[in-house]
């Protein structure tokens, strides 16, 4: 599953035998919503998030405000797809540099095709081009963890609707979109983290990466077996404009998966002060 937006998507890719030419192939591409009804509240909490924006409060206070009670409207999400990429087996077992170099041209176009799909709800999905451009990356990045077999798509519920709060984001504040996507791609406890602290460690090689809720915030590094502190990195993204929680996103990303090319892209700074404190995560209730 992955968000774009408010919206989550459920990515299916499905490898089959054409059934118009015996000799080729087709790849399909389906995005299907997590949840197919979303229901927007009217009225909710419009003052902690702005607290939020301007780093007053934490993120546990916009999520505890979710739950006032208010008006609500609900909207239908239609599936994204199925688009099929056909291909001849032999590419795929001759040239498969070349195959590959195609199905990632498939797998970016429905990326973007699903992001304009979701960019059809203007209350779900910010106006911002470079954002949106992210949310594609973000897309496709989950389409090859489909094709890997590292994520698996969860049936589009039907029944039961996901509910937001539409007066806080119908104006698109993009640091409230961002900080909805930290909860799908981090794990549990690190979104605990997250939400009290404005932060979040991910252990990866041997080492703690702590990463702050802060415009261009530096990374401090930690030895894991020794608690010592290493190292602070400070990445910079090339949108200025970039949220401060999409920044944890992509950080997080780099720490956890590219960890050497995050020591690369980073430039070091010497390292904080004291020994590493674990944060202990809290049962939501």
């Amino acid at each position: 599953m992955i968000r774009t937006g408010y919206l989550r998507w459920e990515i299916e890719v499905d490898d089959r035998r054409c059934a118009a030419d015996p000799s080729a192939r087709e790849v399909v591409f389906l995005a299907r919503p997590s949840f197919r009804t979303v229901r927007v509240k009217a009225a909710g909490h419009a003052e902690a998030a702005e607290r939020f924006v301007r780093g007053e409060d934490n993120y546990d206070t916009v999520l505890r405000a979710l739950n006032r009670e208010g008006a609500e409207i609900d909207v239908v999400v239609p599936d994204v797809g199925p688009r099929p990429f056909r291909y001849s087996e032999s590419d795929r077992n001759q040239t498969p540099r070349f195959w590959m170099a195609k199905l990632q041209r498939e797998a970016n176009a429905f990326a973007h095709e699903v992001v304009r799909s979701a960019a059809a709800f203007p209350q779900m999905v910010i106006a911002s081009a470079a954002l949106r451009a992210g949310y594609s990356k973000l897309v496709e990045w989950e389409i090859f963890r489909v094709i890997e077999g590292r994520s698996h798509p969860q049936p589009t519920n039907e029944a039961e609707p996901m509910r937001i709060d539409g007066a806080a984001y119908q104006t698109g504040v993009p640091e409230l979109v961002a900080a909805e996507l930290v909860r799908d791609v981090v794990e549990p406890k690190e979104f605990d983290e997250f939400c009290r602290f404005d932060c979040v460690t991910v252990l990866t090689a041997g080492k703690y990466y702590r990463i702050p809720r802060r415009p261009h915030g530096l990374i401090e590094v930690w030895d894991a077996k020794t608690q010592r502190a290493e190292a602070r990195l400070c990445v910079v993204f090339q949108d200025p404009g970039m949220p401060p929680s999409d920044e944890v996103v992509m950080k997080y990303l780099l720490a956890k998966h590219q960890p050497d090319l995050l020591w690369q892209v980073g430039v070091r700074f010497s390292p904080p002060q004291g020994r590493f404190e674990a944060v202990a995560p809290r049962r939501w209730t």
